[in-house]
């Protein structure tokens, strides 16, 4: 199937091995009501408060992907009038409706895709196939963040955090001409920058043992992408697949530290509701998860009435309109 080759000469550097020697994971985000929108009579593009601040603080500790099904025409133009005017935040690591749709069923495989998974004698990238014509994980995968608000388009990955839809509409705060409410652009501030310090706090959650010995010793030592390495024999080991998506030496990844996170939370839609709420908290709650995950929920109860925490929001969106009042 064909692939953007742009995206694949922009990303060629995303190994698993660069990833751990820079310290560095690559963030994949969504576009369209997860970093901006579209006013009510589709004249204008707003941006999500504090977004841009988000991702130009997050380049020091993130690779920044987008991957979108809009098409690239809308795409390019957001970009250039909005988004990334001078095209430093994504620095060509963009896909769109086009790619995706161009053999792969979700986000998730189409970028997997899109990234080096192995090299020719000549240098050149080549994506490796199943039996069945589907696209392995590359290397790099356990250190893939995804953010969006629809997590099914990537096939409700792991490493998936469900954003809160960013939606201008009738009963949303809109007041014409691609402008919002002051009363929603304080609550999209503040969501965003909780949203930040997650992401941040993920990151610190992944590289700040990097380097430490391995925590078991019944490892067999592989490589991030489960290829055989030398034992002290010389001879080469086959190592099992860490479903986990923790490194050979013990330390953690992304997808790791993520289903952990979901592991002790428990509860795919308190998960998700948390995420709607302060995602700034969820990594905070550690050995006490629970006192955390109420004062959430408290929060959430308090701010948007009782029946927040039963809501369907990937169904309900136009529930969203409690957070403007």
């Amino acid at each position: 199937m064909p692939l953007n080759q742009a995206f694949v000469k922009a990303a060629s550097h995303l190994t698993g091995e660069w990833c751990r020697n820079n310290r560095k994971l690559i963030l994949a985000c969504d576009m369209d009501e997860t970093l901006l929108t579209e006013s009510e009579d589709e004249q204008h593009f707003i941006l999500r408060p504090k977004v841009l601040y988000m991702l130009r603080n997050l380049r020091a500790a993130y690779e920044l992907c987008l991957v979108t099904y809009s098409t690239r025409e809308r795409t390019e133009q957001i970009l250039k009038i909005k988004l990334d005017p001078h095209g430093k935040l994504f620095n060509g690591r963009v896909l769109c409706r086009e790619d995706v749709l161009a053999g792969f069923d979700n986000k998730r495989e189409a970028l997997f895709a899109h990234l080096p998974q192995s090299k020719t004698s000549k240098g050149l990238i080549k994506v490796k196939k199943l039996k069945n014509g589907q696209p392995v994980r590359p290397p790099c995968w356990p250190y893939i963040v995804m953010l969006d608000d629809f997590p099914a388009a990537w096939s409700n990955f792991s490493s998936c955090i469900p954003i809160r839809p960013f939606l201008i509409g009738p009963g949303t705060g809109s007041i014409g001409k691609g402008k919002t409410s002051p009363k929603v652009l304080t609550g999209e501030c503040g969501y965003v920058l909780s949203l930040y310090r997650f992401l941040m706090k993920l990151h610190s959650a992944v590289f700040e043992k990097v380097g430490a010995p391995a925590t078991s010793t019944a490892i067999v030592p592989t490589d991030i992408s489960c290829s055989p390495v030398a034992g002290k024999s010389g001879k080469k080991l086959v190592g099992k697949k860490d479903t986990a998506g923790i490194t050979a030496t013990g330390n953690p990844t992304a997808f790791s530290a993520l289903v952990s996170l979901k592991k002790r939370i428990n509860s795919a839609q308190r998960f998700q509701n948390m995420c709607y709420v302060d995602p700034g908290q969820l990594l905070t709650f550690d050995g006490a998860p629970s006192v955390v995950m109420t004062a959430v929920e408290s929060k959430a109860k308090s701010s948007f009435g009782p029946s927040f925490m039963s809501v369907d929001w990937q169904s309900e969106k136009k529930a969203l309109s409690d957070f403007a009042r």
